[in-house]
């Protein structure tokens, strides 16, 4: 095989955090130790429902794998390593991909030991793409560009749990009690591995006739599009994934969406028939995988939400801004709300009740929606980018009337995202120069393209700029102090003038 690309290492590192830099990585912070004294400790805040039942409350259960009962007592028993596998597909996650690291942030929470497994593509897994919940090939990428795009979701999946922590800690979590969370690419194991020697080792324990029942497989055979080879045999890859964590960090939960339950299911397969080593003593005391799936999120059709519909809300702030990200959430039916905010925020069942019936009495406050976009985006953005997208919301979609702010309210909101320049440097000065110094625009050629086609704003009543050679006037500033500049559909910049 081709030798992998290593990805990026990345220094930030908190307690009880474990990373791993690429194939070769290190631990690059201690763990903090846990003590368990028989069983896994309760949150202050939480309800006394045991995990996997506050999962299945939270509506971010599907399916789960094993009898009933099974995977709910083996969590409880104590710590458990999970993990869940993201392709790097395309270069950023979307929010299809949410519901399954929000249930693997659950488990980090609650004191288990988590793997986020990034998938090293073009050389590895992604490359060969899986059919699940597809009903079209993937279209070829070159391998440099998806080298890029696993250095950018890796970074993403860590910045992801590193604000879970965050926003965890803000809801009444106690870091005490979170687990361990490690991430690793699957790189480490498939690297090197020769196709003889994979289908030798795998090979006789898998039937094709159960790889031909898959759901995923079913689809694409029944459709005229059909499934290519390498996209049939994708399964067989996950499954050894989840087979060597098993075997390796005794991983006994792998967590993913709903259209991949089969290829969950074709790893504990793997599991209970490929045991090289083992004798019959050891086979009798195998420790049994189990599978856990979250529901896929779709539109009202029921087409699914993500990157091969088109329709992908992306995590990555310049793909989709905080404040698009905001408006996603903010619009939704007021159908999707409770649900949604039992799914994506981690706001105690009570509370969201409360909110809800409330809710329900006045609509048109639009109060349990704003507390969902505005949830979401401080769990995948931080606080700050919230309250920049509550603002903005408030300015340009006021409710009863026109906004009404003060300077200091903006500068309080935008914090040390403030662009202060002198006075002299403000009134009088061109828009278009301005805001390139300000960040608003790359170039002031750029700010005066932006102006011509009436793309630049300014002031809380949203004045549109209609000369590019414009100069700053004081009656553009609020409270004769800052400058309120908007470029395109939702990007602000605040320029205080001192």
């Amino acid at each position: 095989m081709v030798p992998l690309l290593s990805p990026r290492l990345s220094l930030r590192a908190w307690p009880g955090i474990l990373l791993r830099a690429g194939a070769r990585g290190k631990q690059l912070h201690p763990i903090l130790p846990v003590s368990w004294g028989g069983g896994l400790p309760r949150l202050a805040h939480s309800s006394s429902s045991p995990l996997v039942e506050t999962l299945r409350k939270r509506a971010l259960v599907q399916k789960v794998t094993g009898l009933p009962g099974q995977l709910d007592n083996l969590v409880e028993s104590g710590p458990i390593v999970a993990y869940a596998g993201v392709d790097a597909t395309a270069p950023s996650l979307h929010v299809g991909h949410l519901l399954p690291l929000i249930s693997l942030l659950h488990f980090y929470l609650h004191g288990h030991h988590v793997i986020a497994l990034s998938v090293e593509v073009g050389k590895s897994t992604a490359s060969v793409g899986d059919p699940s919940g597809r009903v079209a090939e993937r279209d070829s990428i070159a391998s440099r560009r998806l080298g890029e795009w696993f250095d950018s979701l890796w970074a993403q999946i860590e910045k992801f749990f590193e604000r879970g922590r965050e926003y965890a800690v803000s809801k009444g979590y106690r870091e005490a009690n979170f687990g361990k969370m490690e991430m690793k690419t699957n790189a480490e194991w498939l690297d090197g591995l020769g196709l003889v020697e994979f289908l030798a080792a795998v090979g006789p324990h898998i039937r094709v006739n159960n790889m031909l029942a898959r759901d995923s497989v079913k689809g694409r055979m029944s459709s005229g599009t059909g499934i290519n080879f390498a996209e049939f045999t994708y399964q067989l890859l996950q499954a050894y994934d989840f087979w060597h964590l098993h075997r390796t960090a005794n991983c006994r939960l792998q967590i993913g969406g709903s259209d991949q339950f089969g290829n969950i299911t074709a790893g504990i397969d793997l599991i209970s028939r490929y045991q090289p080593g083992s004798t019959s003593e050891s086979s009798s005391t195998h420790k049994e995988a189990y599978g856990l799936t979250a529901p896929l999120l779709t539109t009202e059709s029921g087409e699914k939400i993500g990157k091969s519909a088109g329709n992908a809300i992306w995590l990555d702030g310049d793909r989709t801004t905080p404040f698009e990200l905001y408006q996603f959430f903010v619009t939704l039916p007021d159908t999707h709300v409770q649900k949604y905010l039992q799914m994506f925020t981690l706001l105690p069942l009570s509370e969201i009740s409360t909110v809800m019936d409330s809710h329900a009495t006045n609509p048109e406050s639009r109060a349990a929606r704003t507390l969902l976009a505005k949830e979401v985006v401080t769990l995948i953005h931080g606080v700050g980018k919230a309250s920049e997208a509550e603002f903005v919301t408030k300015l340009l979609f006021p409710v009863g009337g026109e906004a009404a702010f003060s300077a200091a309210d903006i500068i309080s909101v935008w914090g040390d995202r403030v662009i202060r320049v002198p006075r002299a440097e403000v009134i009088g000065e061109m828009i278009a120069k301005l805001s390139r110094r300000a960040g608003a625009v790359k170039s002031k050629s750029a700010a005066q393209n932006i102006i011509r086609s009436g793309g630049m704003y300014v002031g809380l009543k949203n004045e549109k700029v209609s000369d590019p050679a414009a100069v700053v006037e004081e009656g553009w500033l609020v409270d004769g102090e800052v400058l309120l500049l908007r470029v395109g559909k939702g990007k602000f910049t605040v320029v205080h003038a001192v």
